[in-house]
């Protein structure tokens, strides 16, 4: 694999530091965001030298087959963080706040971001939305787990939004949306992920925040940019947003491959001598000399 970028150099020996965001979008260097959910996703992303890592409830739909990521449970995101978190060692790792699992108090909220970041070992943990989701993040942050919001589409509402499209095309909504990401800045959150805005939006919001944003489907003028795993890997075979970009065609490949290992399987080719086990000599002379196993008799 290729050598982590220069700027990696000051933090090769431990986890990229939390304020070094804020430095980053200082400095104008975008932040680079991708979802993982085991622990080799979780180092592979390490290796290329990946900012932050989203545990995210989009699980729900490219993991688990489910139609959306309203049904992904707290228990779920935790396992999969403890996965992430084991692979990963220098990105941040996020972990989603999956729908059901914060809206009914602060309280709930904190006891369930608590739990991602003792047992689940999440640097910090995502919510979404404004409203009140504002109080929660500004209840979290007062706990001392750092939060990242989110605005913009919100799949766990999606419903309510009018379905997977996006948001903030009249000068109405816009305004509502770079409000909410004010209100979430002044929560306390240190970055706000912006999805499937208009780029003129994305781009006036990233100028009013003193914190990092991160775009998906939001244009280039984004503080940074994360996409899902499976989407830009290429092996989800559903629905491919707009915003997605395709790196590799890892689908592809892989139904090539297990092609290919059934036909070994079936023609006799594999296992071939290389793959298989022998015994020492005289081990294996002991072995034919004694007594051969019966077949049972049906």
């Amino acid at each position: 694999m290729s050598d982590k970028p220069s700027r990696y150099a000051s933090w090769t020996t431990g986890k990229l530091p939390l304020p070094a965001l804020q430095e980053m979008k200082g400095r104008g260097e975008k932040i680079v965001m991708v979802t993982a959910y085991d622990a080799p996703s979780g180092r592979l992303a390490d290796a290329a030298g990946v900012d932050l890592i989203l545990v995210g409830d989009s699980s729900g739909m490219v993991v688990h087959g489910r139609e959306s990521t309203v049904q992904v449970t707290l228990d779920e995101i935790l396992l999969m963080t403890q996965w992430v978190t084991r692979g990963a060692k220098r990105p941040l790792v996020i972990a989603d706040m999956p729908f059901g699992s914060y809206e009914t108090s602060d309280e709930q909220a904190i006891g369930n971001a608590v739990r991602l970041v003792k047992d689940g070992g999440a640097d910090a943990v995502k919510i979404e939305r404004g409203g009140t989701s504002v109080a929660r993040a500004k209840a979290i942050v007062g706990a001392g787990i750092p939060v990242m919001g989110h605005v913009g589409l919100t799949p766990q509402t999606a419903t309510v939004l009018g379905g997977f499209k996006a948001q903030g095309r009249t000068a109405e909504r816009a305004q509502q949306l770079i409000d909410e990401a004010l209100e979430l800045q002044a929560a306390g959150c240190f970055a706000i992920v912006l999805e499937a805005v208009p780029s003129t939006v994305a781009r006036t919001a990233t100028q009013a925040l003193g914190v990092p944003t991160i775009g998906i489907g939001a244009g280039a003028d984004t503080d940074g940019q994360v996409l899902v795993w499976h989407d830009m890997l290429g092996y989800y075979e559903g629905h491919a947003p707009r915003f997605v970009k395709r790196y590799a065609e890892l689908g592809d490949a892989i139904v090539d491959a297990l092609g290919r290992y059934a036909a070994d399987v079936r023609s006799g080719a594999f296992p071939e001598e290389q793959h298989t086990y022998a015994m020492p000599e005289e081990e294996l002379k002991a072995f034919e000399a004694g007594p051969r196993a019966k077949p049972l008799r049906r």
